[in-house]
């Protein structure tokens, strides 16, 4: 595998939440090209522990870094098309880590091509479902990482009629595992009506196996729905 997917992140651009150059998001890059070039047991075991001991994730706090989302892109390649099985296996569990940790406090969302402010740990989730045939096919590990990540779902809704007693009726396709409700949930409106997180209260959500879901909100405080994006609203309160 070449190195263009890590050189095309601006990895200086990256918060580093403890200002500790150990965590320092290049160091991050550093470490994924020595994982990606690994070629002996030690090798790999030494560019995982570097990714497990700074900026990605810092395992003995069980803590994970704004650069997990950059590197998990990167993590799901190797995994996919990684030369040897043990690299294979250290980024499956790099990003097992990654997907359990909590974010230090202040750096538990991210900027993302389709949202803003997404908690971290549910952008992650949706950079692992995205490769959902490479991870089955990489045996009982990829399985559960792949239920982890379906724990973080996302709706976004298609179509939505206010009923007579002011709740929301709206259409939606959910990425992740059905849920029961009620439960809290941010709300993402998307530009050009961008507005701050809110959370809403989610009564009743029915999906079939499609993805297509119906959902009934306890109150509409947002004017355009659809185009809109919920996230679980615990995720968006996960920091250390």
């Amino acid at each position: 595998m070449s190195f263009d997917a890590i050189d095309a992140v601006n990895w200086s651009a990256i918060p580093n939440p403890t200002s500790h150059p150990y965590d320092d998001p290049e160091r991050v890059a550093h470490a994924l090209r020595l994982l990606t070039v690994s070629t002996t047991a030690n090798e790999t075991g030494d560019a995982a522990s570097l990714l497990a001991g700074c900026g990605f994730v810092c395992a003995h706090a069980a803590m994970v870094f704004p650069a997990a989302y950059a590197a998990t892109p990167i993590l799901l390649d190797l995994i996919e098309h990684g030369q040897r099985p043990r690299i294979k296996d250290a980024a499956l569990g790099l990003l097992s880590n990654g997907l359990d940790y909590f974010p230090t406090a202040g750096h538990n969302r991210v900027d993302t091509p389709y949202d803003i402010h997404v908690p971290l740990c549910c952008a992650i989730a949706r950079h692992i479902r995205g490769r959902r045939t490479a991870l089955l096919a990489h045996g009982i590990h990829g399985k559960q990482l792949l239920a982890e990540a379906d724990l973080h779902w996302r709706l976004t809704i298609e179509e939505a009629e206010l009923q007579a007693d002011g709740t929301l009726t709206a259409i939606a396709a959910l990425e992740g595992t059905p849920f029961q409700t009620p439960v809290e949930a941010e709300l993402h409106v998307p530009p050009p009506f961008e507005q701050a997180v809110q959370t809403v209260r989610m009564d009743a959500l029915t999906a079939d196996v499609s993805g297509t879901a119906c959902i009934e909100l306890g109150q509409t405080p947002f004017k355009h729905a659809p185009g809109s994006s919920l996230y679980p609203a615990e995720c968006g309160r996960r920091e250390h």
